[in-house]
C-alpha cells in the first residue's frame, strides 16, 4: 500500500511544508509532481497493515500489560531503509519538517479507522526539558500536529510529563531500556481535578516504539483519568 501525501492547514499553524528539491531518502532531485520522497523512496516505505489487524503484534503485546482499546504502528523500521534514515534526520539532523510530514501519511490512514478516529485527543510522548531546549523541538508533537491536519483532533500537550532525562533508548538492550524509562513520565496533576478530560478517548503517539516501555508508561500514567480509554501509534515498529 502506497500512502500519497496530502497537505492541508490547521487553523493557519500550518500553513504548508517547505519541501527540498532533493529526496530525502535517497538524495536524488525530485521531480514533477514528487514531494519530500521521490517515487521510488515512498514505494520502498513497508507499511504494517497494523491498523486492520485488532490483535496485531503491537496490540498484543501491551494489551497483556494494560487495557488499551488499540495500537498500531505506521511503517516496519528497516535498518539501513528509508525510514531509518528518515527517523535519524528528524531526531538528529534538525530536519522538524520529517515529522509532519510522517505525521500526514498516518493521519491519512488513520483518518476514518476506529478506534483511533474516535480519540478526542493526540498525546504525543513528552521530551525532558533539557533534551527539548537542546534539540528545539519534540519529534512526537510534530508528527502530531501532521495527524492533526488530516485528523482535526484536539492536541492533549502537557498531560504528560517527562520528569527525569533519560539516557538515548538506540544502544541499549531490552532489559536496560525498561530499566531506563521506569517512572520517568507522569501524568500532569492538573488534569485528574478537571472534569472535561473524563472519559475522553487519548491517542499516544509516538515516533518508534521498540521493547514498548515508554508506550506502556505513557498510556498506563493517561488510564488513571476517570473514565478515561487510550490507544497508541507509532510511526515505526521492528518488522
Amino acid at each position: 500500500m502506497q500512502i500519497v501525501p496530502h497537505i492541508r492547514c490547521v487553523g493557519g499553524n500550518l500553513l504548508h511544508f517547505l519541501y527540498p528539491d532533493c529526496c530525502h531518502g535517497c538524495g536524488q532531485r525530485l521531480i514533477g509532481s514528487e514531494k519530500f520522497l521521490c517515487g521510488d523512496c515512498l514505494g520502498r516505505l513497508t507499511y504494517t497493515g497494523y491498523e486492520k489487524q485488532p490483535k496485531n503484534p503491537l496490540a498484543a503485546s501491551m494489551q497483556s500489560k494494560i487495557p488499551i482499546r488499540g495500537a498500531s504502528a505506521l511503517l516496519f523500521f528497516n535498518k539501513e531503509g528509508v525510514i531509518q534514515k528518515l527517523l535519524h534526520e528528524l531526531k538528529y539532523q534538525g530536519q522538524a519538517e520529517i515529522g509532519l510530514f510522517l505525521g500526514c501519511l498516518a493521519g491519512q490512514l488513520l483518518q476514518d479507522t476506529h478506534p483511533f478516529c474516535d480519540a478526542d485527543y493526540l498525546v504525543p510522548v513528552p521530551m525532558h526539558p533539557e533534551k527539548l531546549k537542546k534539540r528545539g523541538y519534540n519529534q512526537s508533537q510534530l508528527i502530531v500536529q501532521g495527524m492533526n491536519a488530516i485528523m482535526k483532533k484536539q492536541i492533549g500537550l502537557n498531560f504528560l510529563i517527562k520528569q527525569e532525562s533519560t539516557q538515548s533508548q538506540t544502544r541499549k538492550n531490552r532489559e536496560s531500556r525498561w530499566k531506563n524509562i521506569q517512572g520517568s513520565f507522569i501524568l500532569n496533576p492538573s488534569i485528574l481535578q478537571k472534569p472535561e478530560f473524563h472519559h475522553r478517548h487519548f491517542l499516544v503517539v509516538d515516533d518508534v516504539v521498540t521493547t514498548g516501555a515508554t508506550s506502556n508508561s505513557c498510556c498506563r500514567e493517561l488510564l488513571r483519568i476517570p473514565g478515561g480509554q487510550v490507544s497508541f501509534f507509532a510511526i515505526a515498529h521492528p518488522d
